[in-house]
């Protein structure tokens, strides 16, 4: 995981764009404790797909998108520009995906609720219990925590959740304000809830993160963020600002050779059922299949065209264009580099997608 550091019993990692901050040295191993040896098993077939030490028939981690529609409107990401139209998937779809990852894994993966925000999705916690009923050892949901109410809260933990990760971006107002444009307050106080509630429950899952995105609107804040809520999440984890200024024309860009993980044990598919390689915003250009074609995650995992983007982080030469767009200039560690914002400040957070009743 890269070098640690300790200091007031805190431990500081480098890894894939991030800068972690955490209680524990892995927090996997948290979840070791409750789930067992499938779950390091399929940490350890994790850890050496996404090295390319070991190459998978079948995908270890799904990405679905439940809802096409987010609240915030932060300038980093395109939801800013396109808060979605508020497409849900189709019950019947999700169980079908869940019952093929279920298989095609025997359990040891991951299904992570992303993309859109999850909260929206007023059917989340039943999605979560499916999966969780299914086997799936590995159950993550990232949320702006906006809707995180203690009632939610609750049905999460006892949905089966693994993984909360928080994403907040900023110490103060003035700053959330321009990072997400919600209200800084409201999402501490439910973020601490949840903490509380967890403790109440007597459970050490699921493992919070809180996350700070780092762009030229919220640097300064870092050490402070870091402060507040390291010793009160399990871990705080800062994510370079990844430039999505060019995500509908994409340039031909020169890299050095560079390795990604994604396309050697990752699916994703949105609330449309387009299915991709990656959870990037980038993978717009890489839709390999469609639910409704009768395309299935194994299907497109093992077909020609994921093949083709392992081929050429193995042989680092060829790379596609859009991955070499999504690659472009990532910032030093825990440093600040100027990258280009989709607008200056974030629109007003809305709390319903279209179509809400």
């Amino acid at each position: 995981m890269g070098e640690v550091e300790s200091g007031a019993a805190l431990l500081r990692t480098r890894r894939h764009r991030q800068d972690r901050i955490s209680k524990h040295e892995d927090p996997n191993e948290i979840i070791a404790r409750v789930k067992g040896e499938r779950f390091r098993e399929y940490r350890r077939r994790f850890e050496a797909s996404g090295r390319g030490e070991i190459e998978l028939d079948y995908p270890l981690d799904l990405s679905i998108e439940t809802i096409d529609y987010c609240n915030y409107a932060c300038p980093y990401c395109p939801r800013v520009l396109d808060r979605g139209d508020g497409t849900r998937i189709d019950d019947a779809v999700f169980e079908r995906l869940v019952d093929e990852f279920a298989e095609g894994t025997g359990g040891l993966g991951a299904i992570g609720f992303d993309s859109g925000e999850p909260l929206l999705d007023k059917t989340l916690e039943r999605k979560i219990a499916y999966a969780s009923a299914k086997g799936i050892c590995d159950i993550i949901v990232t949320t702006n925590a906006a809707f995180l109410t203690p009632d939610r809260g609750r049905r999460l933990i006892e949905a089966g959740v693994t993984k909360l990760h928080v994403s907040i971006d900023a110490n103060t107002q003035e700053t959330y304000t321009k990072t997400r444009g919600g209200v800084l307050a409201d999402v501490e106080n439910n973020v601490r809830e949840f903490m509380r509630i967890r403790a109440e429950m007597g459970s050490l899952l699921p493992i919070v993160r809180c996350s700070f995105v780092k762009s030229e609107l919220n640097a300064h804040e870092m050490e402070a963020f870091a402060e507040k809520w390291a010793p009160l999440v399990d871990y705080v984890e800062f994510q370079d600002c990844i430039d999505h200024s060019r995500l509908d024309t994409l340039y031909d860009y020169e890299v050095e050779p560079f390795w990604c993980h994604y396309p050697f044990q990752s699916v994703s598919i949105n609330a449309k059922g387009e299915i991709r390689p990656c959870c990037s915003f980038y993978n717009q250009h890489l839709v390999f299949g469609r639910v409704s074609d009768g395309d299935t995650i194994g299907g497109v995992f093992g077909g020609k065209q994921q093949a083709e983007l392992r081929r050429q982080f193995r042989e680092k030469r060829d790379f596609d264009i859009v991955c070499r767009n999504c690659r472009v200039a990532p910032p030093a560690s825990f440093g600040i580099e100027s990258r280009p914002l989709l607008q200056p400040a974030a629109l007003p957070a809305k709390g319903k997608p279209p179509g809400r009743k």
